[in-house]
């Protein structure tokens, strides 16, 4: 073995060169899975390690109430509590602009982990604190920037004038969708109160979080138990973890299938490396034989080289793997109150550099076995290119290898679901290229002299036949590469339209929210002085809970999942000024005249979550009071449209008693919409208000980066797909040269074999952009169909552009190099051609 090792290194110093396509699509192939499984560890283990400074706590139990003294006294017997009183309302400044923001009040306790850094630095208490008269308040850096505000600043918030006093730098508890909704205010409780915006039909929230020893799970069950009437939600933070696991599980997944289908894609380059390599040794191979190195020496000498190859590729992929995946972990921690771990990156990245060496075997091992098939006697009579076949125990290897690989990857997958797909989808992918190969190839045989054609294309279509073709490889690297390519410009363009069209044309410019019934007629009077007002619509929206369903109460069930949800609050309405339009799914609206036994419709998750099925009969508890319905509809949300995120819909008339606030939506351009909300808020501080272009632009600056991040992607793979076609470019060089050498012996004119060349790789470009366009916009339409509601259609020009532009570019550039050769010496290449 030290023998081998020796002379493997040797001769791979020597003549490695010839593998430096093997080297660069392990490289890229490698650095994509590392990046991918850098990044989701990295955020995974960072939300993981910060997971109770985001929730807030171990246990939070959220009342729209204040919590009777023997359960809140229960909760201090057993563990820190923090009161957090929340609410959603208007800032306003001097200059009379508007903006919503999330009140919240801190005490002593808060924060319970973590701690939160201000500018000025100083104390919570203290810059909270009331002096000569005037409470102080902490501004969310962010919102600080975009108002312009800064430390000594006046706003209002309601009755109340707060001075700032610090900018919040960090909080640790900040809601992920702050950017987006509302952005956090910190005052202290008494200054909440002063606000008078605390009143006994406001919407309210009081959240009691709690530090505790005890598991978070086990302390939430048994205050559940010991209050199970109470009319609070209580969540822990073992489920806000778990389900959190479950979504960065799910984009994890999806991250690294991306980067295992590049390093698919390399593979197929590394296999008509490694056979182009052994083409080029086949002599030196057989006088090693022919010297008494027995085959299994042979194969290990070989192995070796590949080995060692692979082991240095991969670990330069890895290592290129991490920066990207540190570098995408920054960007995040932009948007995510985490800490960057280092050590997270090195797992992902050894487990790269495995799934990179285990890639090099599988698919050199083939090409290895070819070339130890051919015997001494015959290369050395010149017949080398004759006998070249794959033995079986070539063939039992690479299955081993590749089932090992395929294993490994649904291992280690964090939703081995993922795993499985994919292993189905590429199975699914070859067999379908491979029938598209052979169907290509039949239609060429049918098209080829046909008359009314061109002989230049007439032999394309001939080339297109033969074994040595790149049709195959084309179709598998080439036609991979482009569907993903084409579908990320599908969906990318998908969001980008429903962001820049769809939701500005459709959408409302304004949203409100706790409008108290006598404020409608103020609401209307109030919008009436914009002048390019289109519309208004408000809806009554009440609180509530159901309870029971076909007369099994969920606070009874055995089913601790079904108990909890009879604690959640449901937002309720009813269809008039329904402007979400939600989508029925299941059953069927009820007449617009129904004036017959309350009917309800629930919404989706909700309905499926608890397992109802239409014609169910539900109990709800609204302010104290049953309010039974049957399940007559299940709708789904319209996703980037929706506002309000209804629960459930009754029938006219049902929840009439208990109506005491509405929400609403105006339609108006959107340079109109500013103001708009500045004087609403100044005749009526209570009612919040939200822009649909400050969400959208928050939005787009996300989308920004996150198409930034699959141009990135897109662009690796296509990178080692062009590797692949290099590859079967530099190893059919030789045959296609010589065959063109042979026609021009005949009497074939250079123009003509040209012009055969041009159009094989124009049918080739023409069919692997084809296949790209149909594969990449049936993955892109079922993508945003099942996720999130969209359609491509219309947008499939965009797919046709890329497919078409990026296939022509990259087999041009193939053509174009070989049209080169052929200015060579006939007479040359018929003594080199073999």
């Amino acid at each position: 073995m030290p023998f081998l090792l020796d002379l493997a290194w040797r001769d791979l110093r020597a003549s490695g060169r010839r593998l430096w396509i093997f080297v660069a699509c392990l490289v890229l192939g490698v650095s994509l899975v590392a990046a991918g499984g850098g990044l989701y560890r990295q955020v995974a283990d960072a939300l993981r390690h910060d997971a109770r400074l985001i929730f807030g706590g171990d246990v939070e139990v959220e009342s729209p109430q204040p919590l009777p003294a023997d359960a809140l006294a229960w909760m201090q017997a057993r563990g820190t509590v923090s009161r957090v009183i929340e609410l959603r309302t208007m800032l306003r400044l001097e200059s009379g602009r508007a903006q919503l923001i999330e009140l919240l009040s801190a005490d002593a306790a808060y924060p319970l982990y973590g701690a939160v850094a201000l500018q000025p630095a100083g104390t919570l208490a203290d810059t909270l604190a009331q002096r000569d008269g005037q409470w102080g308040a902490a501004v969310d850096a962010a919102l600080a920037t975009r108002l312009g505000l800064k430390p000594g600043d006046r706003i209002e918030v309601g009755d109340l004038t707060l001075t700032v006093r610090a900018l919040t730098i960090r909080q640790p508890d900040r809601s992920l969708r702050a950017d987006w909704g509302a952005a956090p205010v910190l005052v202290a409780e008494g200054a909440l109160m002063a606000t008078g915006l605390v009143q006994p039909l406001s919407r309210v929230e009081y959240q009691y979080r709690v530090r505790t020893t005890e598991p978070a799970n086990a302390w939430r069950d048994q205050f559940i138990a010991a209050f199970p009437t109470l009319d609070a939600e209580t969540r822990s933070f073992d489920e806000r973890s778990d389900r959190m696991a479950e979504v960065l599980g799910q984009i994890g997944s999806g991250l690294l299938l991306i980067g295992f289908s590049a390093l698919f894609i390399g593979g197929l380059g590394v296999f008509n490396s490694v056979q182009a390599y052994l083409q080029g040794k086949l002599t030196s191979l057989a006088t090693l034989r022919a010297l008494g190195l027995r085959d299994g020496r042979l194969a290990a000498f070989v192995l070796l080289q590949i080995g060692l190859l692979a082991v240095l590729a991969s670990a330069a992929g890895a290592l290129l793997g991490m920066g990207l995946a540190l570098a995408g972990a920054q960007l995040a921690a932009d948007k995510l109150p985490v800490t960057l771990l280092l050590h997270s990156l090195w797992p992902p990245a050894l487990l790269a550099l495995v799934f990179g060496v285990l890639t090099a075997l599988a698919f050199s091992l083939p090409a290895l076995g070819r070339a130890l098939s051919v015997s001494p006697a015959a290369l050395f009579r010149g017949v080398e290119g004759q006998a070249l076949h794959t033995p079986r125990r070539a063939r039992w290897l690479t299955a081993a290898v590749a089932g090992a690989t395929l294993a490994l990857l649904v291992a280690t997958l964090p939703d081995p679901r993922f795993g499985l797909a994919f292993v189905l989808t590429t199975a699914a992918l070859l067999g379908v290229l491979d029938l598209a190969t052979r169907g290509v190839r039949r239609v060429a045989a049918r098209l080829q002299h046909h008359r009314a054609l061109p002989l230049p294309l007439q032999l394309a279509l001939a080339g297109l036949q033969q074994p040595h073709s790149p049709l195959r490889t084309a179709l598998l690297s080439l036609g991979s590469a482009l569907t993903l390519l084409v579908a990320c410009t599908l969906v990318v363009a998908t969001l980008l339209r429903t962001v820049n069209q769809t939701v500005p044309e459709q959408a409302p410019a304004l949203v409100f929210f706790d409008v108290q019934t006598d404020q409608l007629p103020l609401l209307r009077e109030t919008l009436q002085a914009s002048p390019g007002l289109e519309a208004v619509k408000t809806a009554p929206l009440v609180l509530g809970r159901l309870v029971a369903v076909n007369g099994e109460a969920l606070r009874e069930s055995g089913d601790g999942e079904r108990a909890r949800e009879s604690h959640d609050e449901h937002k309720l309405s009813d269809r008039s000024g329904n402007f979400d339009d939600v989508v029925i799914d299941r059953g069927a609206w009820w007449p617009e005249d129904h004036r017959g036994e309350p009917l309800v419709a629930m919404e989706d998750n909700e309905a499926d979550g608890l397992g109802l099925q239409v014609g169910d009969r539900l109990r709800f508890e609204i302010m104290g009071q049953p309010v039974e319905a049957t399940l007559s509809a299940i709708y789904s949300q319209r996703r980037m449209q929706s506002r309000l995120w209804l629960e459930a819909i009754f029938s006219d008339g049902v929840l009439d008693p208990f109506i005491t606030r509405h929400v609403g939506a105006a339609w108006m351009p959107t340079d109109q919409t500013l103001d708009a909300q500045d004087r609403l808020a100044a005749a009526a501080p209570n009612i919040a208000t939200a822009r649909t272009e400050s969400m959208l632009r928050e939005t787009r600056a996300l989308m920004g980066r996150a198409t930034g991040g699959l141009a990135v992607v897109a662009g690796v793979c296509l990178a080692a797909s062009l590797l692949v076609l290099a590859s079967v470019v530099a190893a059919s060089r030789s045959r296609q040269l010589y065959d063109s050498t042979v026609m021009h012996a005949l009497g074939a004119r250079h123009s003509l074999l040209r012009r055969v060349l041009v159009w094989e790789y124009v049918l080739l470009a023409a069919v692997t952009a084809g296949f790209a366009l149909l594969a990449g916009s049936a993955l892109a339409t079922a993508l945003l169909q099942w996720r999130l509601d969209m359609s491509p259609a219309g947008l499939y020009w965009s797919g046709l552009l890329t497919a078409a532009g990026v296939s022509a570019m990259s087999l041009g550039l193939g053509a174009r190099y070989l049209l080169a050769q052929m200015r060579l010496n006939p007479a040359m290449l018929l003594r080199s051609g073999g």
